[in-house]
């Protein structure tokens, strides 16, 4: 008599139609790849945040792995969702991130594949072969919200660029357009330098910024393409946070430091670009509200925020 084979793990895909690189053909593609490896359920998201209701479902439920077939809001809402309601690592689902999205920072973060299909090859056959890993995350808190993040923060100029970026969905694909011309709209419309950040850290010291504030849970902050953009290149996943503070952001240290990025691995680092690595916290207070944004996503003004690492607080297959 033969072994009766295990039955597979169940699992649940949360979709988002809405992604740039996402389809009704290409998810049935994903599943059909999936199903070498898992006993697999698709739920669609219809609306910003419904992502991160279905995940805190699929965690009550008990799905063994969950995975996001979307951008990297998608991946900041389903995280949230499974981690709700103080649920620990060991507790909740394993996480994999299917690239969907325009840049899709944290599943290239961990070392995905930029293509779709290649990167759903090396996710069956992690489930089949590897044990899942645990990762770190942030967590930001005000007076509006305590949420989860898996790969930046940012207070300030970066967070207005991205406020514009999203104003133009839905005029064609070009996020790297997108970008470069919301960059040009903002430099004519308001400058480069802004109101008075304060930056305490958790190794004792303080900053100031009137340009940015950007904090990291991994490396890199962003890609253009294929291209990584780096900030600070020392932030890991395992690891706390890192920080990069521009002191002062005029038209000149401004050029200078979209120069660093382009063509340095580690990231702007001097008079007016510091960096701080492998924090515990971070707390960041503007004399003025000041554009906010997470893993991406601009989420509005703030003029207070405290940023915490959070060490091994998710398992992920990949």
């Amino acid at each position: 008599m033969h072994a009766l084979q295990p039955a597979p793990q169940r699992g649940l895909v949360i979709a988002n139609p809405k992604a740039s690189s996402t389809s009704r053909r290409r998810l049935k593609r994903v599943v059909k790849k999936l199903e070498e490896a898992l006993d697999v359920t698709v739920w669609k998201t219809h609306a910003r945040g419904h992502a991160e209701e279905l995940a805190r479902r699929g965690a009550e439920e008990g799905f063994a792995v969950v995975l996001s077939l979307g951008g990297d809001g998608t991946v900041n809402e389903v995280v949230n969702g499974l981690l709700a309601d103080g649920r620990s690592a060991a507790e909740a689902p394993i996480f994999v991130p299917i690239p969907g999205g325009s840049t899709n920072v944290f599943a290239r973060a961990l070392g995905l594949p930029w293509d779709r299909r290649k990167a759903v090859k090396e996710i069956v056959e992690a489930l089949k072969t590897r044990e899942p890993r645990t990762v770190s995350l942030g967590r930001v808190v005000d007076d509006k919200e305590d949420r989860l993040f898996t790969f930046c923060a940012g207070l300030g100029w970066d967070a207005s660029v991205i406020k514009r970026v999203e104003s133009y969905r839905g005029r064609g694909r070009n996020i790297g357009a997108h970008y470069a011309r919301a960059v040009m709209a903002e430099v004519n419309e308001h400058g480069v330098e802004g109101d008075l950040m304060e930056v305490e850290l958790s190794s004792g010291e303080v900053d100031s910024s009137t340009g940015m504030v950007v904090v990291q849970n991994c490396a890199p902050w962003t890609y253009l393409g294929t291209l990584p953009v780096n900030l600070n290149a020392r932030a890991s996943f395992n690891a706390g946070l890192d920080v990069l503070v521009l002191r002062k952001l005029g038209l000149s240290a401004a050029a200078r430091t979209a120069a660093s990025l382009l063509v340095g691995r580690e990231g702007p680092d001097g008079k007016h670009a510091i960096t701080h690595h492998d924090l515990s916290w971070i707390r960041l207070r503007a004399s003025l509200p000041q554009a906010f944004q997470l893993d991406g996503d601009y989420l509005g003004e703030r003029t207070e925020l405290e940023l915490t690492s959070v060490p091994g607080a998710l398992r992920v297959a990949c």
